[in-house]
């Protein structure tokens, strides 16, 4: 069991998390049997930060609620879309999309259709069939927004406002915020130095990450969520989690959790639940290193995940050593005399270019599984599914 903290506790911890990593802002809050604590360095507890993919398992609730109504069937593909894959699967990233769309979304526009257009368009296939591979996908959760606009017979906004956060008492949780916390960019991966970031953010995005939220808020949401055992229930598995409806399953301290993490456009975020526990943590960052603020609050709160040393011999190490892609992502494993390193790059969904990240040494927690032992990205997971395939939230195959 988590030990109790106190405001004061919190604050100190949060403040010593940002001031390691250099965070502008950090707001952090507890919820132990229905009583919060919450806490803010650089911002204020109850200030309004973009939650980037947080926001998925909100559609998650909302669209089982509508399965529950009979308007929509989590069993079938989404209406209007050219994908083989169901409902049930987009919303566990099994669907066999890329993350990511092939080219522009402005070409869809800002208005109440934009996102049917997109529906109606063609995504990216991955090498892998509906429901054979886990792979983190945005673009499937776009095509759900769109079939809940569909089945409520109204935009995707105003669905999710009237079924989810109205009846929440949500106040300060909308795709559009009056007076947000600036996010901000670092000026390069792993630098210290930040810089303001005052890009967009499509329309066609929201579904996947679009919310803007309050760590109050986010509390109240995580208690609705306690009971909703339906979207708990495990339906792929990952690199050491399990994938339900909207949320992660893993395990911290012990103790089975339902958590998303978030990260978009100058934002980190995470949402972690402990059901048996009663248990909720709410973390909004306005940093792209909030991550790793975030990795060392959860330490210090003993909710780290749960990964023991799992040693392989250098020729076992070797197998796994190669060049890896999918669409918008690089990975290259090196072995030398310290085991396995990752070099990582990804293309920046909102610039568009590329961006390598500092390497990263990765620490062996299963025959096939590894987590990144150092850096801003401590903690993170990744395995190897098949033979030529790793997983790193997107799979991604072999090429040399």
């Amino acid at each position: 069991m988590v030990k109790p903290v106190s405001s004061d506790e919190l604050a100190a911890l949060a403040g010593e998390a940002r001031e390691k990593w250099n965070v502008p802002g950090i707001a952090v809050g507890l919820l132990r049997e229905g009583t919060p604590v919450m806490v803010g360095d650089g911002v204020a507890p109850d200030d309004v930060f973009r939650i980037a993919s947080v926001t998925k398992p909100f559609v998650a609730t909302l669209a089982s609620s509508l399965a529950d109504e009979g308007l929509l069937d989590l069993d079938a593909p989404p209406a209007g879309t050219q994908v083989a894959a169901t409902v049930r699967q987009l919303l566990s990233h099994q669907g066999g999309l890329a993350c990511e769309w092939p080219g522009s979304l402005e070409e869809f526009g800002e208005d109440d259709e934009a996102l049917l257009r997109l529906a109606a368009a063609q995504p990216r296939l991955l090498p892998f069939a509906p429901g054979e591979l886990f792979s983190y996908s945005n673009v499937g959760f776009w095509l759900v927004g769109a079939a809940i606009a569909r089945a409520s017979r109204t935009t995707f906004e105003e669905a999710v406002r009237i079924r989810v956060l109205a009846p929440l008492g949500l106040e300060s949780t909308a795709f559009e915020a009056e007076s947000p916390v600036p996010g901000y960019v670092q000026v390069a991966p792993g630098a210290d130095e930040h810089r303001r970031f005052d890009g967009g953010y499509p329309r066609v995005r929201r579904p996947s990450g679009g919310l803007w939220s309050s760590v109050p808020d986010l509390l109240r949401f995580a208690e609705s969520q306690f009971e909703r055992r339906e979207l708990q229930r495990p339906l792929i598995s990952g690199p050491r989690f399990a994938h339900g409806l909207g949320w992660f399953l893993r395990e911290r301290g012990g103790r089975a959790s339902i958590e998303h993490p978030g990260s978009a456009a100058g934002y980190q975020a995470l949402l972690v639940l402990i059901p048996e526990e009663r248990l909720a943590f709410a973390a909004l960052t306005n940093s792209t290193r909030g991550v790793a603020a975030i990795t060392d609050l959860l330490d210090r709160l003993e909710l780290a995940t749960t990964a023991h040393d799992f040693p392989l011999d250098p020729e076992q190490l070797a197998a796994f050593a190669g060049r890896y892609e999918a669409p918008g992502v690089r990975l290259e494993l090196i072995t030398d005399r310290d085991g396995l390193r990752l070099e990582y790059s990804e293309k920046d969904p909102f610039r568009r270019e590329w961006d390598a990240y500092p390497s990263a040494r990765l620490r062996p927690v299963g025959e096939r599984e590894f987590e990144l032992a150092d850096g801003e990205w401590r903690g993170q997971q990744l395995g190897f599914p098949r033979d030529g395939v790793v997983s790193f939230g997107i799979a991604a195959q072999r090429v040399r």
